[in-house]
C-alpha cells in the first residue's frame, strides 16, 4: 500500500489527538465513553495502519506503542453502555442496598464482556495485520 505524505501527516495528527486522550485516562476494564475520542474509531485505526504501513527498520517501541493504542481502542463503548456499567458498580458498592432489579448487573457483565473480546480481536487484527506485513517483505 502506497502512502502519500498527506496521507501520513494526516494520519499523524489523528495518532497524536488519539495519543492525548489515552494520557488523561485510565484504561478501564469497564469501559471508556466513546465519545471522549477525537475521531471515529475507523478513522483512528486506518491511521494506525497507515503509519505501520510505512514505519521502516527497528522501530519496536513505535510498534509496540501504536499496537497498544490499537488494542485499547476495544475499551471505548456508547456512552449509554458506560453509564449502565457505572450505575451496576455503584449498586454492587452499596452494601446497605439489595438490587432491586438485576438487568443493569447483568447487562453491565455482558458489556465487560464484551470490553474484553473486542480488545482480544482488535490484538488479534493488528498482529494479522503485522504478520502480513512483515511476510510481503522477506
Amino acid at each position: 500500500m502506497q502512502v502519500s505524505q498527506q496521507q501520513l501527516e494526516s494520519a499523524e495528527k489523528v495518532i497524536s489527538a488519539y495519543g492525548q486522550v489515552l494520557a488523561t485516562m485510565e484504561p478501564s476494564f469497564y469501559g471508556l465513553p466513546i465519545s471522549k475520542l477525537p475521531f471515529t474509531i475507523t478513522e483512528i485505526k486506518d491511521s494506525i495502519y497507515c503509519v505501520l504501513n510505512v514505519l521502516e527498520g527497528d522501530n519496536p517501541e513505535i510498534k509496540d506503542s501504536l499496537t497498544s493504542a490499537y488494542m485499547f481502542l476495544g475499551q471505548f463503548l456508547p456512552d449509554d453502555e458506560i453509564l449502565t456499567v457505572q450505575q451496576a458498580l455503584g449498586v454492587l458498592k452499596d452494601a446497605t442496598q439489595a438490587p432491586s432489579d438485576a438487568t443493569d448487573i447483568e447487562q453491565a457483565g455482558f458489556i465487560t464482556s464484551k470490553i474484553k473480546l473486542r480488545m482480544e480481536n482488535n490484538l488479534e487484527e493488528i498482529q494479522l495485520f503485522l504478520s502480513k506485513k512483515t511476510s510481503f517483505k522477506n
